[in-house]
């Protein structure tokens, strides 16, 4: 589906008032953008309330201009700050963005990669497939994040490399995926 800036795709109807695209987005078939995400209150102690009750999720997806997302793929918007895409970013197949994650400009995602919510990932990155990122992390610009890595730490270190299981520099250069 390609859809313009007025919201409104060229199969026609329009897109939730919680989901803002940018010119040029394509959103391939089977994904889901701006569904609330997996967050639930929690006590004073900051244990879950029991029963589990789902945190409203009141902000927005904001999708910059010439955005690709691939089929299958799940955007969930914030709690607590809008989940955004930035301009010029490519999202390959069934990819999970968490709710509040904010991804920036230029950025290549690959197959099956799972990021977590409150998530910044920074300009001019790189995600291997299967690659998963753990909930509230930052990642600085320019950084290569390798096939099937798990990034348990913020990464600071701009024009890096990363791999492994948990993820450590490999390089200090970004590599192309």
């Amino acid at each position: 589906m390609s859809v313009n800036n007025t919201g409104v795709s060229k199969f026609g109807g329009g897109l939730p008032e919680w989901v803002v695209l940018g010119d040029n987005v394509i959103v391939k078939p089977f994904t889901c953008i701006g569904m609330a995400g997996f967050g639930f209150q929690v006590g004073k102690k900051g244990k879950y309330r029991i029963p589990l009750v789902r945190k409203p999720h009141n902000f927005k997806v904001v999708i910059g201009h010439d955005v690709e997302i691939g089929c299958g793929c799940c955007i969930d918007r914030g709690s607590w700050r809008d989940s955004i895409i930035g301009s010029g970013t490519k999202l390959d197949n069934l990819i999970h963005t968490g709710h509040n994650t904010q991804i920036g400009k230029h950025c290549l995602i690959a197959v099956g990669a799972t990021i977590g919510g409150s998530v910044t990932i920074g300009d001019f990155c790189e995600i291997g497939m299967n690659a998963m990122i753990g909930q509230g992390l930052t990642i600085t610009n320019k950084v290569t994040i390798g096939m099937g890595s798990v990034v348990l730490k913020d990464i600071v270190e701009e024009n890096t490399t990363w791999a492994g299981n948990p993820a450590r520099k490999i390089r200090d250069e970004q590599v192309n995926l």
